[in-house]
C-alpha cells in the first residue's frame, strides 16, 4: 500500500531558552520537538538538499531564537518555524559548511550580533553575524584557511577562541577576534598515519573533547594542549559528542551505534587534577548515531512561571533534569535522563517516524457533487509522491464472524491435526460467541484485492501536506512551490488549475471537499478556491487570539510550557468536515472554525488547558461535532454548533485520558464511525440546553489512533475507568515481576469479555501508521513491520564478524 522509508537523522540542535529542539534529516526536512510535551510541534518540508548542520541564534532586537540550517549546497538559510519554510538562503563562499557553532550567549555583547562559526568545506573558518530584526545571515569574514577539510568547530575559553579540526587530523584554537593560530593539537597518536577528527566539544573548565575516525574519544587540556586521558571503546568513528551544563559528563556515539559516557573522577589526592573514566555504553540504535545533544529542562514543574535568570533553575537543577538526545540512520529519537544514563532505559520519541499522510473515504459517493459513487479510496502522500489506492469491499461482517467460528469449532471438535480433540469440545466452545454475533475487533475478510488507482509526482517538490475530498474525486497537494489539484476519474489523474494566488502560494495545511480546497497560508490566513474551475472563492486574515493578533512576529508566550507557539503557525493543519459546511485550523493559539466556503469565523478559538499541543482533529460525518486530543492524551469533544464541550467529556475525562495513555506515543488521528445520522429532534433539544449537558446520540463512534493501536469510544455510553487503572497497574507489577508470559495474566484489553466494552483498547504488534473508517462497520489499519522499514535503509556500516 506505501513505501515508507524514513530519513536519517542529521542533525539535533537544542534550543538554550527553551525546551525545544531542533531535528535536522538528510531528506533536508526538520521537525521541532517539546521536550515537555513529548510531541513534534512543526515540521519544515525544506529543500530537495542533505542536510549538514544545525544552530540556534539570539535575536537582540525580538529576544527570540532563530534556527538556522546548513545544506550540501554550501548554502547557510533559516528556518522559519511559524512559516513552515526555509528561506533568506547565503551561499558560504567556502563550499560545504559542514558545522555550525554558535558562540555562548553570554559572550555577546548587548546591540551586537550572534555570530556563528561555520567549518568549510575549502578549509577556511567563516564567521556568520544574525543581525537583530534583519532576516538571514550577514557574512562578516574569514577567520583563518587551514589545511584539509574542517569538518567541525566549537567555541573555546568562553567565546574568546574557537577550535576547529577536520582531515588533517590536527586541532587548532584560534583567536576569535584575529583569527591568530594559539594551539595546534596533533590528536593521530601515530607521526605516519593521519585520523580524521568528526567532532570536537569544550567544556566549560577548558578542557577540548574529540572524535576522531580511529574509534578514539580524548581530552586534551585547553591551555597547553597536552592529553589528559585517550579512550578506545568505540570499534569504529566517534560521530558524535555532547557533554552535561557543568563539564561532568561526556557522552559518545559514532558508526559502532553505542552511546557510551564518560564522567570526571576526583583527583587521588588534594591538588592533583581531575581524572576520567569510561562508565558504560547503552545501545538503543541499530544503526550509526550521527547526532548527540544535551537539553537543559526547566528546573521548576510545568505551568509555574517562576522568575530565574537561566533556564534550569539554578545551581545543578539544570543538570538534574537535562535530557541527552540522540539520533542516527535508523530515523528513530532516543531521549535519555541524563542524570541517571545507567540507571534508566532510553526512551523512543516516535514509533512512527516521518509516517506518511494518508486519508480515505467511504464507499459511497457524495450525493449532489457530480461525481459517481465508487468504492473506498486510499490516499498516501509521502516525499514527492501521492499514491490513490481504490480499496476492497468487506465482506458482511456477520458472514465473516459466523465462518471464523465455525472453523474455530471445527478445530476443536476434530483437534489441530484432524483426529479427535485432545480435551472435550463443550469446554473450549463455550468461550466462542454464537453463531451470527458479531463482536467489536473481529476482522473482515475481503471480497477483492486493492487496486492502485493512480501516483502523482509533485516534480522534485516535496509534500508539506496533501487532502483528498470525500467522494475521492478530488486530490489537493501543498509544497514549497506552490498548491497543486488534480482530479481522479478512474484511473485517469488530470491536473486542475488553481488560480495564480493559490498556484505560487506555498502553503503550509490543505483540506479539500467536494467543490472547494482551502489552503493555510504562511501568515497564518486561509485561501479558499472552486473545484474544479480553480477560481478563488475567499480569503481570509489571520485570526486574533486573545489580546495580541495570532500572526504578530514578536514572542507572545515567555512560560517554558508554552514557548512551542512562538514557533508555531496560527494554522498549521486544517480539517474539513465530510458535508463541506465547516473548516478547523489547528495551530498555536488553538482550533479556530470557519464556515464553508466564504471562510467566515464560527464560534469562538477552542484551546485545550495548560498550553498543550492539539495533536489530531476530526468532524463527525454530518459535521455537528469536533473531536480533538491534545499531547496528554486527552480526549476533547466540542458541539459545533455552539463551541460548548460535551458533558461526556468532563464526565469520562481521566477513563479517556487512562485509555489513551495505554497506547505508546501521542495520538495521531481521530475518525468518526459514519453511522446513521443523529434524529431530527435532536438539534432541537441542543437548542433548548445550551450548555449541551445532553449526550450525543448513540450513532457517534469514533477511534482515536496512535503509533501503537487505536482505541474505540461510544460517546452515548459512560467509560468504565476502573478497568484502565487496574490493567496500568497490573502491567507495572507484571515489569517489576519474573514470571514468563504464560503465566501473566491477560491486560484488560486483551481478554475475550473486553471486546464490545466502551474505551475498548486494540493494540497493534508492529507500527499503526493510520487508522479510518471506511463504512459503519469497517475500519482500515495501516501497519508496517519496522523490520521492514530497517531492511530498505541503507546497510550499518559496522556488522559484527564472527570469529572477530
Amino acid at each position: 500500500m506505501f513505501d515508507w522509508k524514513p530519513s536519517a537523522v542529521v542533525a539535533i540542535a537544542p534550543c538554550p531558552g527553551a525546551p525545544l529542539f531542533a531535528v535536522g534529516y538528510e531528506c533536508g526536512s526538520l521537525e521541532l520537538w517539546d521536550m515537555l510535551q513529548l510531541v513534534c510541534t512543526q515540521t519544515v518540508a525544506g529543500p530537495s538538499l542533505e542536510l549538514t548542520s544545525l544552530a540556534w541564534a539570539r535575536d537582540s532586537v525580538s529576544n527570540t531564537w532563530r534556527t538556522f540550517a546548513a545544506f550540501l549546497d554550501g548554502t547557510i538559510a533559516e528556518v522559519l518555524w511559524r512559516q513552515a519554510s526555509v528561506a533568506h538562503s547565503l551561499d558560504s563562499y567556502g563550499g560545504v559548511v559542514w558545522a555550525l557553532a554558535a558562540a555562548p550567549v553570554a559572550c555577546v555583547r548587548p546591540g551586537f550580533a550572534h555570530v556563528l562559526a561555520a567549518a568549510c568545506d575549502d578549509g577556511s573558518v567563516r564567521l556568520f553575524g544574525c543581525e537583530g530584526g534583519e532576516p538571514g545571515l550577514v557574512a562578516e569574514r574569514v577567520l583563518a584557511r587551514l589545511e584539509g577539510r574542517l569538518l567541525c568547530a566549537a567555541w573555546h575559553a568562553g567565546g574568546t577562541a574557537l577550535a576547529v579540526a577536520g582531515t588533517s587530523g590536527n586541532i587548532h584554537v584560534l583567536d576569535a577576534m584575529s583569527g591568530r593560530e594559539q594551539l595546534r593539537i596533533t590528536a593521530s597518536p601515530s607521526a605516519t598515519r593521519a585520523v580524521t577528527v568528526w567532532r570536537l566539544l569544550s567544556l566549560p573548565d577548558g578542557t577540548l573533547v574529540s572524535g576522531d575516525s580511529d574509534g578514539a574519544v580524548q581530552m586534551w587540556d585547553g591551555r597547553f594542549g597536552t592529553q589528559l586521558a585517550r579512550f578506545n571503546q568505540h570499534r569504529a568513528d566517534v560521530l558524535a559528542l555532547a557533554a552535561t551544563e557543568d563539564g561532568s559528563a561526556v557522552f559518545a556515539a559514532g558508526v559502532d551505534s553505542r552511546v557510551a559516557q564518560f564522567a570526571r573522577v576526583a583527583g587521588s589526592a588534594p591538588g592533583q587534577p581531575d581524572g576520567w573514566a569510561y562508565t558504560h555504553y547503552k545501545r538503543p540504535h541499530t544503526h550509526d548515531v550521527r547526532a548527540l545533544a544535551l537539553l537543559a529542562m526547566p528546573g521548576v514543574g510545568r505551568g509555574e512561571r517562576a522568575e530565574r535568570g537561566e533556564r534550569g533553575g539554578g545551581g545543578s537543577g539544570g543538570n538534574a533534569n537535562a535530557v541527552l538526545l540522540s539520533g542516527g540512520v535508523d530515523a528513530q529519537l532516543m531521549a535519555y535522563p541524563a542524570q541517571t544514563f545507567l540507571q534508566e532505559h532510553p526512551h523512543r520519541l516516535s514509533k512512527c517516524p516521518q509516517r506518511p499522510a494518508c486519508q480515505a473515504t467511504s464507499a459511497r459517493g457524495a450525493a449532489g457533487a457530480g461525481v459517481a459513487a465508487h468504492a473506498a479510496r486510499l490516499m498516501v502522500a509521502q516525499h514527492d509522491t501521492i499514491d490513490v489506492w481504490q480499496l476492497a469491499e468487506a465482506a458482511d461482517a456477520a458472514a465473516s464472524v459466523s465462518a471464523a467460528v465455525a472453523a474455530a469449532r471445527h478445530h476443536h471438535q476434530t483437534g489441530p491435526r484432524g483426529g479427535a480433540a485432545a480435551q472435550p469440545a463443550s469446554s473450549s466452545a463455550a468461550q466462542l460467541p454464537p453463531p451470527g454475533h458479531v463482536a467489536e475487533g473481529e476482522p473482515l475478510e475481503l471480497l477483492s484485492a486493492p487496486r492502485h488507482l493512480a501516483r502523482i509526482r509533485t516534480k522534485g517538490a516535496r509534500v508539506a501536506a496533501a487532502a483528498m475530498s470525500p467522494s475521492g474525486g478530488f486530490v489537493a497537494a501543498a509544497t514549497p512551490a506552490g498548491a497543486r489539484a488534480y482530479a481522479i476519474e478512474g484511473g485517469a489523474v488530470s491536473r486542475l488549475r488553481l488560480a495564480p494566488a493559490a498556484e505560487e502560494a506555498a502553503a503550509i495545511g490543505v483540506a479539500a471537499t467536494d467543490s472547494h480546497v482551502v489552503l493555510a497560508l504562511p501568515d497564518g490566513g486561509l485561501l479558499a478556491c472552486s473545484l474544479p474551475d480553480g477560481a478563488v472563492a475567499a480569503r481570509a486574515q489571520p485570526r486574533a487570539a486573545g489580546p495580541a493578533a495570532a500572526a504578530s512576529a514578536g514572542p507572545q508566550w515567555t512560560a517554558d510550557d508554552c514557548a512551542w507557539r512562538n514557533h508555531c503557525p496560527p494554522a498549521a493543519s486544517l480539517v474539513a468536515s465530510a458535508d463541506g459546511s465547516l473548516l478547523a485550523a489547528v495551530g498555536c493559539a488553538g482550533i479556530s472554525l470557519h464556515k464553508l466556503p466564504s471562510l467566515e469565523p464560527h464560534g469562538r478559538v477552542l484551546k485545550a488547558e495548560g498550553g498543550l499541543a492539539f495533536t489530531a482533529a476530526a468532524f463527525s460525518r454530518d459535521g455537528r461535532l469536533l473531536a480533538a486530543t491534545t499531547s496528554s492524551c486527552a480526549l476533547l469533544v466540542w458541539d459545533t454548533s455552539d463551541c460548548r464541550q460535551l458533558a461526556w467529556c468532563a464526565d469520562n475525562a481521566d477513563a479517556a485520558t487512562a485509555a489513551i495513555s495505554r497506547l505508546p506515543g501521542a495520538p495521531t488521528a481521530i475518525s468518526f464511525c459514519p453511522s446513521a445520522a443523529a434524529p431530527a429532534a435532536a438539534p432541537a433539544a441542543a437548542a433548548t440546553a445550551p450548555s449541551a449537558t445532553a449526550p450525543p446520540a448513540p450513532s457517534y463512534r469514533l477511534v482515536v489512533n496512535s503509533p501503537g493501536g487505536l482505541v474505540h469510544f461510544d460517546l452515548g455510553r459512560p467509560l468504565d475507568g476502573t478497568a484502565h487503572l487496574d490493567a496500568a497497574a497490573s502491567s507495572r507489577r507484571h515489569a517489576r515481576g519474573r514470571l514468563r508470559p504464560e503465566q501473566r495474566q491477560a491486560a484488560a484489553e486483551d481478554r475475550p469479555e473486553s471486546r464490545g466494552g466502551n474505551g475498548r483498547v486494540i493494540r497493534t504488534l508492529h507500527p499503526a501508521v493510520w487508522v479510518g473508517h471506511l463504512g459503519a462497520s469497517d475500519l482500515l489499519l495501516l501497519e508496517k513491520p519496522w523490520e521492514e522499514v530497517l531492511a530498505d535503509l541503507p546497510p550499518p556500516l559496522l556488522t559484527h564478524v564472527y570469529g572477530s
